[in-house]
């Protein structure tokens, strides 16, 4: 083999290592500024308010209002509910979109409530996305498809959750 043709592949090879090495450093300075971001999404789902949002949705949301002047259009405690808990799953969303954090973890932690949210505040959203002429929580929306299309308990199957059976209490 020629000695420029060897010292040409050995350059180019040195230079697509460096190149793959700066593509991983890259990601991982970004995944580790996204941090704080997805531990903030993580922390606000275990906040007092966002637990009395919750069940304010769910106990009593649909019963008091009507969806039909959209989410703009309710008294203050229903709207700061529906932005307390659609946003945080708006924004767990467009997380996943952008590969700032692992569907995966979403799913596995949020999962089942994820469709049950949206059945119930869907009408609202559609009405407000209707009344602004703009999109509204879409990626809440794309976050529950991806919720229907990898069930939680199948994940966390995956990850080998165990589970205490009833039949085999845990000793004191």
């Amino acid at each position: 083999m020629d000695v420029s043709l060897a010292v040409s592949i050995a350059s180019a090879v040195a230079a697509l290592t460096a190149v793959a090495i700066s593509i991983w450093q890259a990601r991982a300075m970004t995944r580790q500024a996204l941090q704080p971001v997805v531990l903030g999404t993580f922390q606000e789902a275990r906040d007092p308010e966002w637990f009395a949002a919750r069940d304010y949705i769910f106990e009593h949301l649909t019963a008091d209002h009507s969806p039909e002047r959209g989410i703009s259009g309710l008294p203050e405690p229903a709207r700061a509910a529906i932005r307390k808990v659609g946003f945080l799953f708006d924004n767990a969303g467009l997380l996943i979109v952008h590969g700032a954090v692992p569907e995966k973890l979403v799913l596995s932690f949020f999962g089942e409530s994820i469709p049950v949210f949206w059945r119930i505040l869907e009408p609202f959203i559609r009405k407000e996305a209707e009344l602004r002429q703009m999109g509204i929580m879409v990626f809440f929306e794309h976050l529950v498809t991806r919720a229907q299309a990898h069930p939680a308990a199948d994940i966390r199957r995956e990850l080998g959750l165990r589970r205490v059976e009833a039949d085999h209490p845990v000793s004191e």
